[in-house]
């Protein structure tokens, strides 16, 4: 069951990234089409492509921090892999889990200032709480699905892909 809550969550995660870069790749190229050669500018649209950032950097952060697809470089990882193997992983887990918390923490400050101060947008004139309480939200469904993982895994998430530069 955890491991279907897991896949259909990373599933959204994934989708709603993928959507949000869509969305703001074919933003920014109707509103240049727009401006260039219209001499019409789409309205709002760079407030518009900062919320779809928003998602689609916290959106994707929290699909790889759940899938454990973070960017590895395995310089000297057969040093240590031998004989710290464990230690290596449960420190790699404790470094993801500790940066999510961190990251979820001071969006969710940044957004509880912004709400108690009222700013809205320059253009559109929307709550500017709404940007890091989305990030939040998301770095926060990235905690709670790697957590699930860890613990369906018993921390064995190396069984996944990773990268290696």
């Amino acid at each position: 069951m955890l491991a279907k809550i897991e896949a259909f969550a990373s599933r959204m995660l994934g989708l709603i990234a993928g959507t949000a870069l869509f969305a703001m790749m074919l933003l920014t190229f109707v509103d240049v089409i727009g401006r260039y050669g219209f001499h019409k500018s789409i309205f709002g649209a760079a407030e518009i492509v900062e919320h779809l950032m928003i998602l689609t950097v916290f959106a994707g952060l929290a699909f790889i921090t759940a899938k454990n697809e973070h960017i590895t470089v395995t310089l000297m990882e057969g040093l240590f892999t031998q004989r710290f193997a464990a230690a290596q992983r449960w420190m790699s887990i404790a470094i993801s889990v500790g940066c999510t918390l961190l990251i979820t923490r001071e969006m969710y400050a940044h957004a509880a200032d912004l709400l108690r101060s009222g700013k809205r947008t320059a253009v559109l004139d929307l709550a500017q709480w709404m940007q890091p309480m989305s990030a939040a939200l998301l770095s926060l469904v990235g905690f709670a699905l790697l957590v699930l993982a860890v613990v369906r895994t018993r921390g064995r998430l190396g069984a996944t892909s990773t990268h290696s530069d």
